[in-house]
């Protein structure tokens, strides 16, 4: 699996194409690990993924953020907020 990237390093417009880069390759490398062992990985995935279908990951994208105290502050969400909203549906369950 390519290194971690942390949301908390996203920046700019570059950095955060290169942080969902990084979760696409990262949610490949995961489902291949969950194709060879359905049953080892029916209630959760590997290297942190609780969702593995579009609406589940959203959902926890959504609900992770509205967690967050600093979501929506009045200057609009920078590159970090929205890497954190992705990563959140990583891993919220």
């Amino acid at each position: 699996m390519q290194p971690f990237i942390d949301p908390d390093t996203v920046t700019d417009r570059d950095s955060f194409v290169q942080f969902v880069e990084y979760l696409v390759a990262n949610r490949v490398a995961a489902y291949e690990i969950e194709k060879a062992d359905p049953q080892r990985y029916q209630w959760g995935g590997p290297d942190g993924w609780q969702s593995t279908e579009i609406h589940a990951f959203l959902e926890g994208a959504l609900a992770g953020s509205m967690a967050q105290r600093d979501w929506g502050e009045a200057a609009g969400p920078t590159w970090r907020d929205l890497a954190l909203f992705l990563y959140l549906g990583k891993i919220y369950e």
